[in-house]
């Protein structure tokens, strides 16, 4: 996909450069398309409108953007046809706390090339690499013999970089690197990183784009929850784990079991579901209240910020389970009541009913009665609308039902933008 978007920024006259990384984008080993990419800013900031021309011109689709800071954009590009992911961070300018040591004429008049795809200038390109090892205190050694190659390449650019970059300690960072000498570099590493020059006096008008970025991000929340919803032997834990392993447009992955409540168990087995009796009507009543106290209150508590925080929350169970199988909550009021409840409980943005015929789950696991888990299918199924309620086969292969879930939620992600 990169290369494409390459192609498609050379036709449309939009001028980027690539941060760093470009050597690997042609190396056929490299299986992650995670891109640093520059844009002029007034091309930043129409960046989604014109990724979003480049999508429709491939039939592609952005699942996911986080503005994580006034210039910069971290978004994800999805192919449905190979279900890759395009993982782009972009930027309107190249800075490190506040401060751009290039100007943007800098940047894009004496940008060089790799293999006809635009990246920044050897010292330019060596400067922002060091600057960002050091703040996440990354100097291995192939980033130090990376820093070395582009530091003896054009020394004398390198060391005014560095003179202007740091207060007092750009001899250490020359020392180091003449001397081919990275332990060195690395003891010094805390001082370095509070003696890179920064600019505390950001612009009033930067200033509150960031309060309008920040309060967006909590009112539009980019992350999302979905609820797992099945018989036992429909594979929920199999296609959970099968989906949390997939390139994911999320900074994170969380999981629930049933409510949004966090418990050191990732999952609750249970041998023997219906083998207590159901509650009485005004017991089973009272427990919906308290249902509705828990959901709500939980997902405040807990939910919410994690949606802020870009992240995909899972759930093995919900609320709907209850409608379906009551005997497993011990429920013995009303049907019409406990669905009634359910307008008063938050919902997952998307549910997965996994299903089959009864003759393959029975197979799988006979902890409930044939003609009972006959019923459950029935009522599963009697959820699915295609819009919220998605229901799957899962009489295949779990990588197959993995690739079909994933689809779905890419294509709901998609339906944000």
């Amino acid at each position: 996909m990169i290369h494409k978007l390459f192609k498609y920024l050379h036709k449309e006259s939009i001028d980027y450069t690539i941060i760093n990384g470009y050597k690997s984008l042609f190396e056929k080993t490299n299986t992650s398309e995670d891109v640093d990419i520059l844009f002029k800013k007034e091309d930043f900031l129409k960046i989604e409108h014109i990724l979003k021309g480049f999508c429709k011109l491939n039939d592609f689709k952005i699942v996911q953007i986080y503005h994580q800071e006034v210039y910069a954009k971290n978004i994800f590009i999805f192919d449905p046809n190979t279900t890759k992911i395009l993982n782009l961070d972009t930027y309107g300018k190249l800075q490190r706390k506040h401060t751009a040591f290039f100007t943007e004429t800098e940047i894009f008049k004496n940008f060089s090339t790799y293999k006809g795809i635009n990246i920044l200038a050897t010292h330019q390109e060596f400067l922002h690499y060091l600057l960002k090892k050091i703040d996440k205190n990354e100097i291995t050694d192939t980033v130090f013999n990376y820093l070395q190659m582009l530091f003896f390449k054009e020394e004398a650019l390198c060391k005014k970089m560095l003179k202007q970059c740091f207060k007092n300690h750009s001899d250490s960072v020359i020392k180091a690197l003449q001397s081919k000498n990275k332990s060195k570099l690395l003891e010094s590493i805390e001082t370095l990183r509070k003696d890179i020059v920064s600019n505390p006096k950001i612009p009033l008008n930067d200033r509150f784009k960031d309060k309008l970025r920040i309060l967006k991000r909590i009112i539009k929340p980019t992350g999302i929850t979905i609820s797992f919803l099945g018989p036992d032997g429909s594979g929920k834990s199999t296609i959970i784990d099968g989906l949390t392993h997939k390139t994911l447009p999320f900074r994170k992955t969380t999981y629930f079991h049933l409510k949004p409540i966090i418990t050191n168990n990732k999952s609750i087995a249970t041998v023997n579901p219906h083998e207590c009796a159901p509650y009485s009507k005004l017991k089973s009543y009272v427990k919906l209240l308290f249902f509705v106290y828990q959901y709500n209150l939980g997902w405040l508590k807990n939910i919410y910020l994690l949606k802020i925080k870009s992240t995909l929350v899972i759930f093995d169970r919900y609320y709907d389970d209850l409608i379906v199988d009551k005997k497993r909550y011990r429920y013995g009021g009303s049907k019409r009541v406990a669905k009634l409840i359910r307008f008063f409980i938050r919902k997952p943005e998307l549910y997965f009913i996994l299903t089959t015929n009864a003759d393959v789950i029975y197979n799988r696991k006979q902890e409930v009665e044939f003609s009972e888990l006959q019923a459950q299918i029935k009522n599963y199924k009697a959820l699915t609308n295609g819009k919220q309620y998605y229901h799957i086969d899962v009489n295949r292969s779990p990588d197959s039902i993995v690739k079909d879930v994933y689809s779905i939620l890419m294509k709901k992600m998609n339906e944000r933008y």
